[in-house]
């Protein structure tokens, strides 16, 4: 499987930050048509605290978790793979 991060949606002003952050991404799993789905960061937040999977669906939300807030916009673009070893974090995404 393959989890790509495609967008981060910023925060409205006077909004609470851990609900309304929202993240677009896609995932691949090689035989079906590529998934786009929205996650918000509370509920990666949830997901990550019960998942120990680590595919690359739960590294990609451990990942948007552990980044800090004035950083998300850097994580559009990454890439998560089944494969990744040694790191949870990913590679940036090839043109």
């Amino acid at each position: 499987m393959k989890a790509t991060i495609l967008s981060h949606e910023a925060v409205p002003s006077g909004a609470d930050s851990s609900e309304v952050h929202r993240f677009t991404f896609i995932l691949d799993d090689g035989q079906t048509l590529p998934r786009s789905r929205v996650i918000s960061l509370r509920t990666a937040q949830v997901l990550v605290a019960e998942l120990t999977d680590a595919d690359a669906f739960v590294r990609m939300l451990r990942e948007i978790v552990r980044t800090e807030p004035v950083d998300y916009d850097s994580l559009p673009g990454q890439v998560f793979t089944d494969g990744d070893a040694a790191r949870p974090d990913a590679e940036p995404l090839q043109p």
